[in-house]
């Protein structure tokens, strides 16, 4: 019997995680739908899920790998340095901003770092949301800026311009909220103490190559099988889903209730459908309707801006879920991406209201 008094001293069991098993069947069922599936033959599980599948698994494993390298030579403390006054103004640590400057470079890579680090204890549950929100304005964009311009420029002229811009001025606004939070509701990273200063001073003594080999050893198998657990049935999923043409109705619900009085109907409808279904044909379409008159300047930048936003579900699902749930695990990748998603949205559509209200 426990005694009056230690009842609170006793531990509760925390809930066990779903059993790797479960996520086994969950594979082998997705697999086994394919073959009822409408048009799935060898050629489109080859080229819609093996080949995509295996770059996103090398991809996680290389990223896993450069975490290793940089935290077991030492280079975290060079790559934070380029991003830690701005980290600071947020109260984000050394681990944040390693990640915000690779992630100029990879998403994938940075959320790994992320996720690396919050496994690791080094990042709390908060930052490591806050974070990943960071991550998703000025590198995000930035990152994906060239190919914007190279489609958007040549195909809408000046009305591509203004979009560019104003979609950059959304991505400026996620940040400067994102960096508002982390100062409001993050608490000031902590120095060293002198606990922590004899553990780091005895890793300093270990060979850089063998600290090296430990974080490999400890990251890429145990990491990368347990995101390659989430990451291929919920990309086989996806691939079902495109086949049973839910993308589909979705894209056709999403615009169906759109009502914008300030552009033409015949306007909104297909450039917002041709955006949903591939950002290059929208701009081609907002383009053609430019030239001919169907559309002002002012009206093909809210087409493009509206159909950005219609679009945001659609591609979530389509593009980030997988990479999401595989990286962060389901309820934590799904807090995420609706988070990220959410904010991105708020920002396209705040610029946009500007924008009509201001011209």
């Amino acid at each position: 019997m426990l005694q009056p008094g230690k009842q609170n001293n006793v531990k509760h069991k925390k809930r066990p995680k779903p059993a790797p098993y479960v996520w086994a069947a969950i594979t082998f069922l997705s697999v086994g739908l394919l073959f009822i599936a409408p048009g799935v033959d060898l050629p489109l599980i080859v080229h819609r899920i093996f080949w995509p599948l295996s770059r996103l698994l090398i991809i996680m494993a290389l990223s896993l790998g450069l975490s290793a390298l940089v935290e077991g030579m030492g280079w975290s403390e060079i790559v934070a340095r380029l991003s830690r006054p701005l980290m600071r103004t947020g109260n984000f640590s050394d681990w944040s901003g390693t990640a915000f400057t690779t992630a100029f470079l990879s998403g994938v890579a940075a959320n790994t770092i992320l996720w690396n680090a919050y496994k690791e204890k080094k990042l709390s549950r908060r930052e490591l949301l806050l974070a990943t929100l960071l991550d998703l304005g000025l590198p995000s964009y930035t990152l994906h800026l060239p190919i914007t311009i190279a489609i958007i420029i040549p195909l809408v002229g000046t009305a591509g311009l203004i979009y560019v811009s104003l979609t950059f001025i959304a991505a400026l606004l996620r940040t400067v909220f994102v960096l508002i939070l982390g100062r409001l509701i993050l608490s000031s990273p902590k120095k060293m103490g002198k606990t922590a200063q004899g553990h780091q001073n005895k890793e300093e003594l270990e060979p850089r190559k063998e600290r090296v080999k430990k974080l490999l050893a400890r990251y890429v198998p145990g990491r990368l099988s347990q995101i390659a657990m989430y990451t291929v049935p919920i990309y086989i999923m996806v691939v079902l889903l495109q086949q049973w043409e839910f993308f589909e109705w979705l894209q056709d619900k999403s615009a169906s209730i759109i009502a914008i009085e300030a552009l033409p109907v015949e306007g909104i409808s297909v450039v917002v459908f041709s955006i949903v279904a591939e950002f290059t044909a929208g701009a081609a379409a907002a383009g053609a309707m430019l030239s001919a008159g169907v559309l002002t300047v002012k009206e093909t930048v809210l087409a493009l801006l509206a159909g950005s936003v219609i679009a945001t579900p659609v591609r979530a699902l389509r593009h980030q879920l997988p990479r999401y749930l595989g990286i962060f695990q389901p309820k934590m990748g799904i807090i995420i991406l609706m988070m990220g998603q959410t904010l991105r949205v708020i920002s396209v559509v705040i610029v946009g209201v500007i924008y009509f209200l201001m011209y």
